[in-house]
This record gives structure tokens, sequence and C-alpha cells, in this order.
């Protein structure tokens, strides 16, 4: 697809206040944090929470989710400094690219992030909104169905840094807890919005299991009516496996094979500037 053609119809579904952008760990990786570092990815943050719960000792094939429990039940207050450390951004050293994302009329952004980017944004640039944080697990409501399009509103799924370790969703126990409970409202919320909006997802794989749940709920309770052929989705990536590209197409959401950046600089600037915001 051309990006012609994507920034077309992105801009127009901009313009009418309905896209919706859908954020993961990839989409921080050029941000820094206050320590001067970059936001660590998942297999780097398991490196530091190995030194943290096993200092020493050699480095086995510990997951992130294990090690993360074992830092909450051993260590909680080591691994809350280390969360403030590792994943509160650095807004002076927020690169400029970041500010179009921010600045575009999105219906609202839900993130698997628990860092405070969108916040870091909004004091190092100039927004046309003021963001309004809403973090899974820490009493916050769930989005509104209708957003107070003055306000861009941002959704962290898995909770928020400020609201401690036991406030945000990384370990195997804290997984189960999510998938038991009856239903997730901000995950109900973002699938809502995914059966009716059209989505960009950057920096995720879409792999995260309380998305896949709700959506298996949506197709078990949609009854025998007829559905509407969701919008189309975009998901932003360098690469993704054969595999999971077609399973990402059965349900409306097609591979755009472009960076974070080249994405910014071949469809979202030009967008932006058309709608007076960039």
């Amino acid at each position: 697809m051309a990006d012609a053609d994507i920034a077309s119809d992105l801009g127009r579904e901009l313009a009418a206040g309905r896209a919706v952008l859908f954020t993961g760990a990839g989409f921080s990786v050029d941000a820094r944090a206050k320590d001067g570092s970059p936001i660590p990815s998942g297999p780097e943050l398991s490196e530091e929470l190995w030194d943290l719960c096993f200092p020493g000792e050699t480095r086995d094939e510990s997951a992130l989710q294990d090690l993360f429990q074992h830092a909450l039940s051993e260590a909680p207050d080591k691994l809350d400094v280390l969360l403030r450390r590792r994943l509160t951004v650095d807004a002076a050293r927020l690169p400029a690219f970041y500010r179009v994302w921010f600045a575009l009329p999105w219906r609202r952004i839900y993130t698997l992030n628990v860092d405070d980017l969108a916040t870091a944004a909004e004091a190092r640039f100039d927004l046309p909104r003021p963001v309004v944080i809403r973090a899974a697990l820490a009493d916050d409501p769930p989005p509104d169905e209708t957003p107070d399009g003055s306000r861009l509103e941002v959704v962290h799924l898995n909770g928020h840094v400020t609201n401690g370790p036991r406030g945000v969703t990384f370990s195997t126990t804290q997984y189960g807890a999510r998938l038991a409970s009856d239903e997730d409202p901000h995950y109900a919320a973002l699938v809502r919005d995914f059966c009716d909006l059209p989505f960009v997802f950057v920096g995720t794989r879409l792999d995260e299991s309380p998305l896949w749940q709700e959506l298996e709920r949506v197709e078990r309770t949609g009854g025998e009516e007829p559905q509407r052929p969701r919008p189309r989705s975009l998901l932003v990536t360098p690469q993704i496996e054969r595999a999971r590209k077609s399973l990402l197409e059965r349900i409306g959401v097609a591979w755009v094979p472009r960076s974070t950046r080249q994405f910014t600089d071949e469809v979202l600037l030009p967008i932006a500037r058309s709608l007076g915001v960039a």
C-alpha cells in the first residue's frame, strides 16, 4: 500500500476524530530515562531485574515475568526504585519526532507501556491538547465511550510507573489475575473501540493475552446478527513473521513495513502539516 494512500485514509480519519493510536514497548525506545540511558526493552529490563534478584550469579533463561515476580516478593522497595529510575522519561532529551505523534488529533491513545512518555511529551512540547492519563489498576476510570476532544486521553492498559510495582502488570501472577477477572474495563474499552474505529499500532506484535481474551469475548457474545466489517487498521513495524501477518490480516490489521521514525517522516508529518498541528 502506497504511503500516499495510507496518508490520505489516515488523514481523513484523524480529521474526523476517529483514529486511535496504540503503542507498545518499541514506541519508547528512542526516549531516555532520567539516568540518561535509553528506556529499556523487555530483554534489557530482564537483565537489570536479574542483577537485582540474583546479584553475582550467572544469568540463566529466566523470563521477565518471573524475575519481576521474584523481585516483587523479595525486594519490592528496590524494584520500585529500579522501575522509577529506568521508566521515568527525561523530557529534556525527548526527540522532536515524538511531538508529531502526540500533537495529532487521535480519538485517544492506548498503551501497553508503563513509562511516563506521554507526560514527558506534554512537558517537553507545546501540544494542542492537554494530556489526561487513565491507568488500569490505579482506580482510574476506563475511557469514556465518547471522549472529550479538548483533551488527549492516554490509557495505560498495564498501569503506570508512578503507581509502583504493585500498580503495574508485569509478572505471571499479575497477568493471571487480569485474565481471571470477569471483565477488565480498560481492555473492554479497547476492544469496543477496535471493533468500530481504525487503529494505528506501533511498537508491538499484538500478542498480549488480555487483548485477545477480550476479542474472543466479543466474538462469543456477538450473537447471530451479521457483524459490520472492522475498519482497516495499520501495524507499523519494520518486520513481522508471516504467520502473525496472516493472523492480523484476518482481523483487519494491515502491515506497514516502516520504522517509527520512517512512518513519522513519510506519513504522519505531512498529515500533521495538513491539519495545522506540525
